[in-house]
């Protein structure tokens, strides 16, 4: 059931699609062009410092994340929204039960989040492999210099960067996940597929403006994506809480929506 909804699901290809643009873009506005312009004496940008993530090339990496709930919510979630308002819903749950029904969506939503999001990323970093120089940052040489207090396990951009990579990709496809479970949330609730599919936005950006106010409670979860984040981090401790609760919270409160609206 789930691939064939891949095979026609438009949205999960047109969410792809934004997502990939900026990455494209990144490859063949900055990336190409420091390989065939490149001094094989100074070498000064290479796969670690030119990866989206750690980008000085700020456009495409802002574009790409703070656009990320988004293009994600067009994601399989959007099977939710279908399914409560063709009638579908009250059909699956006779057959399954309200708890598979949820946890199945749920699982299905994240994963269309998170490879949404991890696989321009693989793209981005395979792209900066092939063209640039696989070759470990040096504190004197390139001007990024990672803090504890602007990139997570920051120890790794000089001793192993890749690693630090994949655990910032793994981050942002988490986020990518979150972000579509509460799209498929609100379709329990909103009738109205742009509000659906914008939710996640609205709630990162009341977010990123309650983070200005009151940066001791709050944090803007686009940004701590970003390996080379633009604000100050919170407790990591703080975050891996967040991200375990959340959906936990999600799954509790869809189950009683679920069982209002099949009754």
């Amino acid at each position: 059931m789930t691939i064939q909804r891949l095979k026609t699901n438009t949205t999960f290809y047109i969410g792809f699609f934004l997502a990939i643009t900026p990455i494209l873009l990144h490859i063949i506005n900055i990336v190409i062009p420091h390989f065939l312009f490149s001094d094989s004496i100074n070498i000064n940008t290479t796969t670690i410092t030119e990866w989206l993530g750690f980008s000085q090339s700020l456009k495409y990496t802002y574009i790409f994340y703070l656009s990320l709930p988004f293009f994600c919510s067009l994601s399989l979630n959007q099977c939710v929204f279908e399914d409560v308002h063709s009638g579908f819903l009250i059909r699956a749950i006779f057959y399954s039960s309200i708890k598979k029904y949820w946890f199945s969506n749920m699982l299905t939503s994240f994963i269309g989040g998170f490879f949404t999001v991890a696989l321009p990323l693989l793209l981005d970093l395979s792209a900066t492999y092939a063209f640039l120089p696989l070759l470990r940052p040096d504190w004197m040489i390139n001007s990024l210099l990672p803090s504890l207090q602007l990139t997570y396990f920051h120890t790794l951009y000089y001793e192993n960067p890749l690693i630090l990579i994949l655990i910032y990709i793994l981050i942002g496809g988490i986020l990518g996940g979150i972000c579509t479970m509460i799209s498929s949330l609100a379709a329990l609730f909103c009738k109205h597929r742009t509000v659906v599919i914008s939710f996640p936005l609205i709630v990162c950006l009341s977010l990123a403006i309650l983070t200005i106010q009151f940066p001791k409670i709050f944090f803007d979860p686009t940004t701590i994506a970003i390996a080379y984040s633009p604000d100050y981090l919170p407790p990591f401790i703080k975050v891996l809480i967040l991200a375990i609760i959340l959906p936990i919270v999600l799954y509790l409160i869809g189950i009683e929506r679920i069982r209002r609206l099949v009754n």
